[in-house]
């Protein structure tokens, strides 16, 4: 469970080009707001990477990540 508003930060994928699925699972791993935008930005933090957003994105593999998308590397941000 998250210590700080998740509703914002999520609020902000259509601006970050990222699925809100990516964003849930982003704010779900994440402490504060500090860590999920460094998650979102490079790919990890003390929260967690993308290996683990994954895991809860694609439902540990029984979704496509491909499905999704994340910024710039859009879907696939799963093969980095």
């Amino acid at each position: 469970m998250t210590k700080f508003s998740t509703t914002a930060f999520i609020a902000t994928a259509a601006a970050r080009e990222t699925s809100p699925e990516i964003m849930e699972a982003i704010a779900f791993l994440a402490r504060n707001e500090a860590e999920a935008v460094q998650l979102w930005e490079i790919g990890y933090s003390p929260a967690g990477d993308v290996a683990d957003v994954q895991e809860i994105v694609t439902k540990n593999g029984r979704l496509d990540a491909e499905d999704f998308c994340w910024g710039a590397a859009g879907s696939r941000w799963a093969a980095a």
